[in-house]
Formats: structure tokens, C-alpha cells, sequence
């Protein structure tokens, strides 16, 4: 029965189980073979690092002044055996291994069978740069695999929406860690390739090494290679590698880069379009400017070949006039001559045009004298 009386607090709870961990001989100075994973060096010098298996994980710490004992230097994937105390955490109510010394084994097996099968698959050519294809960043469709309720659908779908919202988005859910997973983002994969898509991004958050593994899946690095559309892979953080990785015609290292790598930003496309439509304003005010001078120079030559024209216009017509002067008959009736008509006007060139007793008018520079025949003489 439980003593309802006794209330323990959490801090209560976790300094007894600290208390029965460490007190307990077996757990101290014991001998533990795994595989390095999650490895961590700090500037105070300590290391912080995880020991994993086939089926377990367990978090680790290796101070600074143990680590200067050590003869190599620890990295992800180094199979080895340490010698450590179980210790427990009380703030966070966790335990882990306190690590006093640390021999190397070799790489662990999960690396050795990941670097095999990446030799493998980049023989083959699919993970050649030639086969790289360029991403549109000007979108109408984009598909992302990935788990459905994991912050990095939000952080892709929230980010393209911000970036590019007229973008369609296409979730194709899916496990991207344990037993499942590779399966579950092979039909996801498969699925995606019935819709018109522009890009396909396939990811998750980061992680531990060992919870990427399903990104190593050799079936699902096959089918990536053979996409219908380009391929962004968001897998983990910039320190960690999947195959997916390399194969992908792009890789971020968070969400948020795959959404930045997939669109333009309409920042910059209003900034574009703003300088546009500055250079166009500019570029037409440049041609108004032109063609006013332009309208100018030619309304002064049109003037001066209008002028010219004139004057050459002008000069004809006195001439003209001064013939016409010349020729005038008045001109030549003030200097004494006179014209002889009959009476219905026509001009007597002849004395034979005329007889006796017909009326005449000779007309003179003044007036008109209107004269009867009375004889007729030739010359």
C-alpha cells in the first residue's frame, strides 16, 4: 500500500533514484562496449557524447581532465570500450555513463555498412554533379515529404508561405525514424511522383546519427535518383550526412533552408520589380529628354529651311513682278503710247480691221478718247 500521508517532490523522487544508482557497486567502474554517436567537444575541454547499439542508446560524459589521458581523438562512429560509473542527473531526472578512461575498437558497424553502400551507390554515378538539376524558384508546386506533425512541416510550410505564398503545398506524410520509417517515405516518395510538382523536399529536424538512419535506406536512395522533379533534402543538421543527402539534386541543412532553396523570396521580387520600375522611369524619362531635343534641333532646321524657302519664294515672286512691271501696259501707256479698241472692246492692231465712220476709243495713260473714222491711210 501507498502512504498517502508522504508527499515527495520531484527533486525527491530524483535524488533517491540518483542515491540508488550510485551506490549500487555493480554500476561502478564497469566496462561498456558501444558505438559513438552525438559526439560533442567543448571549449572547457570536456566531451558529451552518446554510446549506442543495435537496440539501445545511452547518454555519456567524459571530463576534461580524463580526456587528457586519452591516446586519439573521438569522433561519430568510433566502436569503443570505456570505463565509467552510472550517475544520475537530478534536475533533469536522467542518467547517464561518467566515463574515466576510453580504448578504441574501430568504427562501428552502422558506419562501416553507411560508407560501403555510399561507395557503392557513387560508382554507379548517383551522386554525380552532372546529374544535378537546377531548382525553380518561381514554383506553382511543391511537395514535402516528412512527418506530419513534426516542427519541420511547420518550419517548411510556414517559411514558403512567407517567402512565396502563391506556391501549392503538398504534404505526403510519413515515419522519418524507427523500423517503418524507410518503407513509410518510400510510398510517401512514390506518391509524390502522381503530382505535378515543381520541387520535392524530403526531411525532418535534426537528430542523433542513429535516428537518420532511415535516410541511408538503399531503396529509397534508388528511387530518389530516378524523380520525376528536383529534389531537396532537409535531413538533420549541416555536421550530419545521409545518403539522401547526396543524391538529392540540393541539400539544406534545416527546414528553413530547404524552403529558402525551393522559392524567391517576394521581398525580392517587389525589390526587383521596384528597381524595374525605377530604371524603366528613368529610361523613359532619358528618351522624353532625347526626343525633346531631338524635336528641337529639327523645329530649328525647319525653321531655317521654312525662312529659306521664303526668302527664295520671295525673291522669285519680285521677280516675277518686276517682269510683270515690265510688261505691264499701263507702264508703257505712261510713256505715250496709247491702245486703239473698238467699240466692243478688241484691240485694233490693223487699219484694215477698221472703216469709216466706225467709233474707235484709244485709251492713254489718263483717260479715253472716243474718236468717229473719218479716213483711212496706209503706210
Amino acid at each position: 500500500m501507498i502512504d498517502e500521508t508522504v508527499v515527495f517532490s520531484v527533486s525527491d523522487v530524483n535524488t533517491f533514484i540518483k542515491a540508488i544508482l550510485t551506490s549500487e557497486e555493480r554500476l561502478k567502474f564497469i566496462k561498456i562496449r558501444g558505438e559513438i554517436s552525438n559526439f560533442k567537444a567543448y571549449p572547457s575541454g570536456h566531451f558529451y557524447f552518446s554510446l549506442k547499439d543495435e537496440n539501445s542508446v545511452i547518454n555519456a560524459v567524459m571530463f576534461s581532465n580524463y580526456v587528457k589521458t586519452l591516446t586519439f581523438v573521438p569522433k561519430n562512429g568510433d566502436e569503443v570500450i570505456v570505463i565509467a560509473s552510472i550517475d544520475a542527473y537530478v534536475p533533469r531526472g536522467s542518467y547517464n555513463l561518467m566515463v574515466f578512461q576510453m580504448d578504441a575498437v574501430g568504427q562501428g558497424q552502422q558506419l562501416i555498412e553507411f560508407e560501403k553502400l555510399k561507395r557503392k551507390l557513387a560508382s554507379e554515378g548517383l551522386f554525380d554533379e552532372s546529374r544535378k538539376r537546377k531548382i525553380n524558384i518561381f514554383p506553382h508546386a511543391i511537395g514535402v515529404i516528412t512527418a506530419p506533425n513534426g516542427a519541420a512541416v511547420k518550419d517548411i510550410v510556414t517559411n514558403i508561405k512567407r517567402r512565396y505564398p502563391i506556391a501549392d503545398i503538398y504534404v505526403f506524410p510519413s515515419l522519418v525514424q524507427g523500423e517503418q520509417a524507410p518503407k513509410e517515405l518510400f510510398n510517401a516518395f512514390n506518391k509524390s511522383q502522381e503530382y505535378d510538382l515543381d520541387t520535392l523536399i524530403i526531411g525532418r529536424g535534426g537528430g542523433a546519427s542513429e535516428d537518420l538512419s532511415a535516410f541511408n535506406d538503399e531503396t529509397l536512395v534508388r528511387a530518389i535518383a530516378t524523380s520525376k522533379m528536383p529534389v531537396i533534402s532537409a535531413v538533420g543538421h549541416e555536421i550530419d550526412s545521409t545518403l539522401v543527402d547526396f543524391v538529392a539534386d540540393k541539400r539544406a541543412s534545416t527546414p528553413t533552408g530547404a524552403a529558402e532553396l525551393a522559392t524567391v523570396d517576394r521581398r525580392e521580387i517587389e525589390k526587383e520589380f521596384s528597381y524595374a520600375q525605377m530604371t524603366m522611369e528613368q529610361s523613359l524619362y532619358k528618351n522624353i529628354e532625347s526626343k525633346k531635343e531631338t524635336l528641337s534641333s529639327l523645329k530649328e532646321e525647319l525653321d531655317e529651311i521654312i525662312k529659306e524657302r521664303f526668302e527664295d519664294l520671295y525673291n522669285i515672286i519680285n521677280n516675277y513682278k518686276n517682269q510683270l512691271a515690265i510688261l505691264n501696259p499701263r507702264n508703257i501707256l505712261k510713256r505715250g503710247y496709247t491702245i486703239s479698241t473698238d467699240e466692243n472692246g478688241r484691240v485694233i492692231t490693223s487699219f484694215k480691221e477698221v472703216k469709216q465712220n466706225d467709233k474707235i476709243i484709244t485709251t492713254t495713260n489718263d483717260g479715253q478718247i472716243i474718236s468717229v473714222v473719218k479716213e483711212l491711210k496706209e503706210n
